[in-house]
């Protein structure tokens, strides 16, 4: 940057004369500049660039430093879930396409303010002009990630309040038509609003090294989309707590209802069937509460990042407008500059009253940085880091397994191949030895009785075919007693008994 005494002009300082700036490049909308008539009719006075650097202390670079950093953590941590969902199996990441674009939201807003962290950009075009994303490609995309973040972010916040709503208060479980429904608000209206946003407001360095919205039609463009959209999560949000406090409250009463029914007599049809659908009611909406705590809180921190974020910045916008159409409120901040252009801290506390103040602009930093690693903890699963371990586990575990070579050599049959004692094949196909032998010595009792000894020679029997034996083809023989039958006396069917198959292939009737 040039001198800044050769801009002073007729201004004083620390203000540099508008009239001394030819250049039409950067953010020209941005720059703080104001009429000072009581100097010189005519002349327009402008602060220097940063204006961020005069409106709040030193300690406010730094914070802005620490929520960089803390976006850097948030990075780290959204990119090991969307890897998680793509490399892992299902069981193992639990993923669903309402938490995979959360995180997909929650890491391009993280990754705007990470990149001026790594660049370092120059957020004024000259001394007075503010950089735009026009004259700077690192605030174009430091702008467009947090724009298309903040809108993704609040979209999928919306579409999964919804989607609990359905399943808690209505019973209904969202299908493939919610997920079609779902694809197109959750891309394709980011997509238009984004595009209208960057079209018609545009970003630029407005405090710290991130470029943000601009203020001229921004509550049109973005911030008035945004909090409608995330008013609307937040009744539905509501809603389903309402719901849910309404139901506890039923099954209580139902239960206090049947123990003083259960004193006083049978209770009547029509009080039955309401406590048993009560109950059921509780005990489906405590099982849907019990897989979806981790969305519910999700919804709520996500919902009061972006309703405080958006609120604080329209108000800023708001008073910085108000502020360039009436120059009287910031009359005490301007008299304590000129008086103290070498000490601005003394000025801080006007600046303070007039706009927004730096704790919470240092809130909203800090708030938006911690969305990524509140997401992680809210989905992260135990289950991701074993699938981890067993991913990589197979892929540079070598499984070796040691087969000698010499077996080969003795035989081609795999039995033999054990690296164990082995006994000739001739013992291994033996039958085992009868485990009842006669023994040779008697068991002596305390009373001087012996036990017979039954197995003192072996017992052998001949083995006798039973009569009625049929494991071999053989005709039945007729009883002595028998009478013949014939089925075609009685116009009976034949053929329902047992019929042997004779040898010459003809088949018996039947005799009693």
């Amino acid at each position: 940057m040039s001198n800044l005494t050769a801009h002073r002009g007729a201004c004083l300082a620390p203000f540099l004369d508008l009239s001394t700036f030819q250049s039409t490049n950067g953010f020209i909308a941005g720059r703080f500049c104001a009429p000072a008539d009581q100097i010189l009719p005519g002349t327009v006075c402008c602060l220097p660039c940063p204006s961020a650097e005069w409106l709040y202390p030193d300690s406010f670079s730094t914070w802005s430093l620490v929520a960089e950093s803390i976006n850097a953590v948030s990075i780290a941590a959204c990119l090991f879930l969307l890897v998680s969902f793509l490399c892992l199996p299902v069981e193992k990441t639990r993923r669903h396409y309402l938490s995979v674009g959360l995180v997909i939201g929650t890491f391009l807003m993280a990754l705007g303010f990470v990149v001026p962290l790594a660049v370092k950009p120059e957020q004024c075009y000259d001394e007075i002009t503010p950089n735009d994303m026009y004259s700077s490609l690192t605030c174009a995309w430091s702008g467009a990630f947090i724009t298309s973040g903040g809108l993704t972010v609040a979209m999928w916040i919306f579409i999964r309040a919804l989607s609990m709503h359905l399943q808690i208060c209505w019973d209904v479980l969202p299908g493939k038509r919610f997920f079609y429904a779902a694809q197109g608000l959750g891309w394709g209206v980011v997509a238009i609003l984004f595009t209208c946003t960057i079209t018609f407001t545009g970003v630029s360095f407005r405090f710290g090294d991130a470029c943000h919205v601009n203020s001229a039609h921004s509550l049109a463009d973005f911030w008035g989309p945004l909090l409608g959209i995330a008013g609307i999560s937040a009744i539905i949000q509501l809603a389903t707590f309402v719901y849910c406090i309404h139901v506890y409250l039923k099954n209580m009463w139902s239960d206090e209802k049947t123990e003083t029914n259960s004193s006083a007599g049978l209770p009547s049809y029509t009080s039955s069937v309401r406590m048993q659908s009560a109950r059921a009611v509780y005990r489906r909406v405590r099982k849907v509460l019990w897989l979806q705590w981790r969305g519910i809180l999700i919804v709520v921190f996500i919902l009061i990042d972006v309703i405080f974020f958006s609120i604080v910045f329209v108000y800023l916008d708001a008073m910085e407008n108000a502020s360039h159409d009436d120059i009287k409120s910031l009359t005490p901040w301007i008299l304590c500059l000129v008086s103290n252009p070498e000490n601005k801290e003394k000025c801080f506390q006007y600046a303070e009253k007039a706009l927004v103040n730096k704790e919470t602009i240092i809130a909203i930093l800090i708030m938006l940085s911690l969305a990524g690693i509140q997401a992680f903890f809210l989905l992260v699963r135990g289950s991701m880091f074993t699938g981890w371990v067993q991913l990589i586990g197979e892929k540079f575990a070598h499984k070796s397994e040691f087969v000698s070579l010499d077996a080969r050599r003795f035989s081609a049959d795999a039995r033999t191949f054990e690296l164990l004692n082995q006994k000739p094949r001739s013992s291994i196909l033996k039958s085992p030895t009868s485990t009842v032998t006669s023994p040779t010595e008697t068991y002596n009792s305390p009373i001087g009785r012996s036990t017979p000894d039954y197995f003192q020679k072996e017992i052998t029997r001949e083995y006798r075919s039973p009569t009625l034996s049929f494991s071999s083809p053989r005709a039945p023989q007729a009883s002595p007693n028998a009478v013949d039958w014939d089925p075609r006396s009685t116009h009976a069917r034949g053929g329902l008994g047992f019929h042997p198959v004779m040898e010459d292939d003809t088949v018996m009737e039947n005799k009693i």
